[in-house]
């Protein structure tokens, strides 16, 4: 990984001392702000051309056997996804009540 970065980063560097003298920023100045956009872009540029991408295969991706997911057909369905101590008791329980309201609603256009 050092390998790509610090060459970019030092060319980068030298590139941007060049614009910031050339804008008339004194030298350490010019010396600093290059550094710190050196430094940037060799981590980006280091980054950019890292191979990666996806996973190709179920080998590649963890176990999802232990993921425990709430039914959708069950009455408590999302119980495990709320955040409680985002609302108070009262507001939960109207929420809740809403939201049956409207699972039933959804299953009587589809009934129908």
């Amino acid at each position: 990984m050092a390998d790509r970065i610090i060459p970019t980063a030092i060319l980068t560097w030298l590139i941007f001392l060049l614009v910031f003298i050339l804008l008339g920023y004194t030298t350490g100045v010019s010396m600093l702000f290059g550094a710190i956009g050196g430094v940037a872009g060799g981590i980006v540029i280091g980054w950019w051309h890292i191979k990666g991408g996806a996973p190709s295969g179920p080998a590649d991706r963890p176990p999802s056997d232990k993921l425990r997911r709430p039914d959708p057909n069950k009455e408590h369905f999302g119980a495990g996804w709320h955040v409680p101590f985002l609302k108070t008791n009262r507001a939960n329980k109207r929420y809740m009540v809403r939201r049956k309201k409207a699972r039933d609603r959804r299953t009587e256009r589809v009934d129908r």
